[in-house]
């Protein structure tokens, strides 16, 4: 028996760079985190969604330079991004996919208690792709479905979507939905060998989990010898290797936001490279 389907809740990073870095990693079947994922399908919006998204961001960011609004920081997260994964055995058509995932986003739409208006904008920035997984093996995640909702509607910033309270909101909703449109109630899901695949998943969370800390490592001193050679193109006048160095340090940062990051390895990735701009 499982308590709630899985769900995780992120913000989207790095403003509208990470908006539309998250767009190109949900399309893309040979990224190195895909090996498992047979075929992907959008659900809802499509690539101009993430434009509209970071566009509102970008508006809103614009509008506290120029009207000095109080609140602290600048935005930089436009977006929060939901993971909605169901067990392997399980496959919903992408109908049904849609049927789950309208009633997810409505739901949190009313959590959010939006206008007219601002439900009007919301629904203009709801991207959801889905990932179908190989059903086989011990290796890889079961179907599941990226949620990307932005932030800002109207004036204001939903603020709502990235609470304890929207993700908790989110599973209830997410397990109705599974039952009302697939026919499947979580309750009633018995893992096998549930001892053993606790044991094996403790492990392979540890294991993943400090493979995922030395890619950041190794992707984190990357950026830094690929920014060390841009300033010496740059200080030698190579605009040919400088260009080249750029594009390289920029594909890096790309697989570096696909990683989740601490406080102070974003820093660093954003200082390298704000020096390039």
């Amino acid at each position: 028996m499982l308590k709630n389907w899985t769900v995780i809740t992120q913000p989207v990073r790095f403003a509208s760079d990470g908006v539309m870095m998250r767009e190109r990693y949900l399309q893309s079947l040979t990224h190195a985190n895909h090996k498992h994922t047979e075929r992907i399908v959008s659900i809802f919006g499509c690539a101009r969604t993430s434009n509209r998204i970071a566009l509102a961001g970008e508006e809103f960011r614009l509008n506290q330079k120029i009207y000095n609004l109080r609140g602290g920081r600048p935005l930089s997260s436009y977006a929060v991004e939901y993971c909605l994964t169901l067990p392997k055995g399980y496959r919903p058509t992408p109908q049904q996919w849609q049927s789950v995932i309208k009633d997810c986003s409505l739901a949190l739409a009313k959590l959010c208690r939006l206008d007219k208006s601002e439900l009007s904008q919301y629904r203009q920035q709801i991207r959801a792709v889905l990932h179908q997984q190989e059903q086989g093996g011990k290796r890889g995640s079961g179907d599941h479905v990226h949620l990307i909702i932005g932030k800002v509607v109207g004036k204001r910033v939903l603020k709502e979507l990235q609470q304890k309270k929207a993700t908790k909101l989110i599973k209830q909703a997410f397990n109705h939905a599974v039952l009302k449109h697939v026919g499947v109630d979580h309750r009633s899901y018995e893992p096998m060998e549930a001892e053993k695949g606790r044991r094996l998943s403790t492990w392979q969370y540890q294991y993943e989990k400090a493979n995922q800390a030395l890619e950041i490592e190794k992707l984190i001193a990357k950026m830094q010898s690929q920014f060390d050679k841009w300033l010496k193109a740059k200080e030698e006048h190579n605009d040919r290797q400088q260009r080249r160095q750029e594009n390289r340090l920029m594909k890096t940062y790309e697989s570096l936001a696909s990683h989740p990051l601490s406080k102070q390895q974003q820093e660093q990735a954003e200082v390298i490279k704000s020096k390039i701009h």
